[in-house]
């Protein structure tokens, strides 16, 4: 996946600021293009178990779902944290995963982002495999 380092830069700061608990948003580009270049943050909506798993709040989703396609962006995949965490891809996140999308995995301890990996799902349900991540 190639990712805009200010795209980027802004999924880290989400993080930190959310941070000990997961954050979520998707992952816009413009249409037809393969490099990120926006974001958008959607709430989570995990409340018992915030820390290690997330959930794209739906009216949220829709919401931004919808403003993409007013602006001709396409939504590439998905970005979320774990907090303490590895930027590796949990057996839910590849349990939760959709064919073709991309998923960023950013690592934070201690609230500063360390780490960040991105995966690719083959099928709905994974496995996700790792796919080069490349700051632009």
């Amino acid at each position: 996946m190639k990712i805009d380092r200010m795209a980027l830069d802004e999924i880290r700061r989400h993080a930190e600021a959310g941070y000990p608990n997961e954050i979520c948003g998707l992952l816009v580009a413009a249409k037809g293009d393969s490099v990120v270049a926006e974001t958008r943050p959607i709430r989570n909506t995990v409340v018992d178990r915030a820390r290690d798993r997330y959930e794209l709040d739906p009216i949220e989703y829709i919401r931004a779902q919808k403003e993409c396609d007013e602006r001709g962006l396409d939504v590439l995949g998905y970005y979320h944290s774990h907090p303490d965490h590895p930027a590796q891809a949990s057996s839910t996140d590849a349990e939760r995963s959709w064919a073709g999308a991309s998923y960023l995995i950013v690592s934070c301890v201690q609230g500063r982002c360390v780490d960040q990996n991105s995966f690719r799902a083959e099928r709905d349900g994974g496995p996700l495999r790792q796919e080069e991540l490349v700051v632009a």
